[in-house]
């Protein structure tokens, strides 16, 4: 007999089967509706990110491109390295105790391996994810003992892994021009720095396939080779023997002045080409990581120019017209009072022509010259020069410098020989000087010489000489250089410890007083000393600047500066096969005096270039109760320099009326007043 079912139990059971009917329906709606979202709706953007979970791109750095001097030295190269990474969650294991055990142990023994602290590697480990670098570019020992090591224990969570190190065969030369690459192998000074696109390369990208692990297990397609993807060879104009012997001469002028530091630069006359761009502290690249130590000093240190500037106030006062070769400045006695101040001279003279005035570098010359010009001409010709703009060499973190206008009458006498409103990098200075060398205009220095491509030779860019504009004409070039002859040859020039063996040369020492920033005037003891010039003086081929940092005892430039510019000048005209003055034209002999005549002073050469005969000697004038400037004028017409004593008219002179000496003697001339 069937039991009668309650009426009220099956109807709940009706409602419960119908509740799950519903809630399956709906759940499989759901299902069917996701489905239809994801395969129909998003298909296009879910393939795409499927696609993305095991392919990728393997990114195959290219080798860093070389760099090489003019003559194809090499100065900055690549090599095949190991870096070591680890991957932090696979050395942990399961984070057991004896995975703990293990993974320490396991650090120590590569830590004693690579020769590094443990608890550095445990420091790289702690940032986590899966990738970290243990050490880059290790030694080849280092890397084939770890190797050994990894394969022996089994370990897989630490891996070497092929990279390129960057080395610099000449260590300390041109350390701080080359500069250096940071860890990923990109530029971080100097020409790495500058040159870093041409350098770089291009990355070849390989589409390769990985697994759940995330480990690559297929590439498709074969990667080029490392040929291929190079990066272009960069050539500069530096020549790697004159920048060794600027660095070594620079060396010995700041070691024997006990100096803070100093620079150099040589630059070829007419090209602009940069030889050797010098500082001293060297840096070795191949070590060196600190920004002071690898800072280009002749190009991001901006300072008072001091003397040498008195060469490029009297080229603009003779351009200009407001002085003349024939003029003569009363320098009065060494000591010129401007309002409350008060300028000396090293060697105080009496009334000087340009010649002297640059021969015995007189302060109140250059001051009473540049009062002619004025403010705002000088300044003006400061700027034409190269001040207070940039060169364009082509290398990061050039200075501009500051030509201000001078706002009082004393602000304008110290500008005109290097002190108060006006700063300028070592390369601005030397490349002014090179203005006159270059016959009146500015050629803008340029360190890189070309771009080749490695694999076809092809040269892909190339500098060549620009010149920025004519500062002055030739003929006003001519006449300066001339003057500046009796900075070294004068028996009274500040230059004389420049003089070169075989070539005659021109240049310009400076002593300039350094600022102090606690007094807010200048220093008593602190100077930066310089010799700017260019050589041979026939036909000029190299212009040197030599610039030392607070040198102790002997300051003056003429003193630890000009034997530098001496040693790199007569250096650098050898390895050019220069053609020495005696071997060229021999000198003429000057004619024996009279046993009884007196002996003339040491013939001073700064006008023989410009001898109309072919003796180069020419008779010395009557003078007899001339005034001193017309007396002076008579001179300087004959090619022949002026030493004045007394004052008034002359009443003697030695030699002689009519004696014949060598264009350049100086004659001296002592004056009394009327009657």
């Amino acid at each position: 007999m069937r039991a009668e079912v309650d009426p009220r139990t099956a109807r709940w059971i009706g409602i419960r089967i119908g509740v799950l009917a519903v809630l399956l329906a709906a759940a499989f709606g759901a299902i069917a509706a996701r489905v239809f979202w994801l395969q129909v709706l998003r298909r296009d953007e879910l393939a795409g990110e499927a696609v993305d979970q095991y392919l990728r791109e393997l990114v195959l750095r290219p080798r860093r491109g070389v760099v090489t001097d003019r003559t194809g030295v090499l100065l900055a190269g690549s090599a095949d390295s190991q870096s070591v990474y680890a991957d932090p969650r696979l050395l942990a294991g399961n984070g057991r105790r004896d995975d703990l055990a293990r993974r320490a142990d396991l650090l120590r023994r590569t830590a004693q391996i690579l020769k590094v602290d443990a608890r550095a590697l445990e420091r790289k480990l702690a940032k986590g994810g899966r990738f970290v670098w243990l050490e880059r570019r290790v030694s080849p020992e280092k890397a084939a003992a770890l190797q050994a090591f990894l394969d022996r224990e089994r370990v897989k969570a630490i891996r070497l892994v092929p990279e390129t190190r960057r080395y610099y065969p000449k260590t300390e030369v041109a350390g701080q021009v080359l500069g250096i690459v940071d860890e990923d192998g990109g530029g971080r000074e100097g020409i790495e720095l500058s040159q870093d696109d041409w350098l770089r390369g291009e990355p070849e990208r390989v589409p390769s396939l990985r697994d759940g692990r995330g480990r690559m297990v297929l590439t498709t397609g074969a990667p080029g080779s490392g040929r291929e993807r190079e990066g272009a060879r960069v050539e500069l104009t530096l020549d790697q023997s004159v920048q060794a012997q600027a660095e070594r001469a620079l060396a010995r002028a700041v070691t024997g002045s006990r100096a803070l530091a100093g620079t150099a630069v040589v630059l070829e006359v007419g090209t602009g080409e940069v030889l050797a761009l010098a500082t001293y502290p060297t840096a070795n690249a191949n070590a060196a990581r600190s920004a002071d130590a690898l800072r280009d000093r002749p190009v991001t240190d901006a300072f008072e120019p001091g003397s040498t500037l008195k060469a490029m106030t009297l080229a603009g006062a003779l351009e200009d017209g407001v002085f003349t070769a024939h003029d003569v400045v009363d320098c009065g006695n060494g000591s010129l009072t401007i309002g409350s101040h008060t300028i000396h001279d090293t060697h105080p003279i009496a009334w000087a022509g340009a010649s002297r005035i640059l021969a015995e570098s007189s302060n109140i010359g250059a001051a009473k010259v540049a009062a002619k010009l004025g403010r705002e001409r000088l300044q003006g010709w400061l700027q034409a020069f190269g001040f207070g703009e940039r060169t364009g060499v082509g290398l990061p973190g050039e200075v501009r410098g500051v030509v201000s206008l001078a706002r009082s009458d004393v602000a304008l006498a110290t500008q005109a020989f290097g002190q108060g409103p006006i700063t300028a990098s070592a390369l601005q200075i030397t490349n002014a000087m090179a203005v006159i060398a270059n016959g009146g205009q500015l050629v803008r220095p340029r360190i890189l010489r070309r771009v080749v491509d490695p694999a076809t030779g092809e040269v892909i860019e190339a500098t060549h000489p620009e010149v920025v504009r004519r500062v002055v004409s030739a003929a006003t070039a001519q006449q300066i250089s001339r003057w500046l002859l009796g900075v070294i040859e004068e028996p009274h020039g500040t230059g004389k410890r420049a003089r070169l063996d075989g070539w005659r040369a021109v240049g310009k020492t400076g002593t300039a007083q350094k600022a102090d920033r606690i007094s807010g005037g200048y220093s008593a003891d602190r100077r930066f000393s310089s010799f700017v010039g260019f050589a041979p003086y026939e036909s000029p081929r190299f212009v040197i600047g030599i610039f030392i940092d607070e040198p102790k005892g002997e300051t003056f430039g003429g003193q630890v500066a000009a034997p530098a510019f001496k040693e790199i000048a007569e250096f650098a005209l050898r390895v050019s096969d220069a053609q020495p003055l005696a071997t060229a034209s021999p000198a003429a002999a000057v004619e024996p005096l009279a046993p009884d005549e007196e002996e003339p002073e040491p013939p001073a050469v700064e006008w023989a270039a410009e001898a109309d005969d072919a003796s180069g000697h020419v008779a010395v004038p009557a003078l007899a109760g001339l005034p001193a400037r017309t007396a002076i004028r008579r001179l300087e017409e004959s090619d022949l320099g002026a030493d004045v004593a007394g004052s008034g008219r002359v009443v003697s002179q030695s030699p002689a009326p009519g004696k014949v000496v060598e264009r350049g003697t100086r004659v001296r001339m002592t004056l009394a007043p009327p009657g």
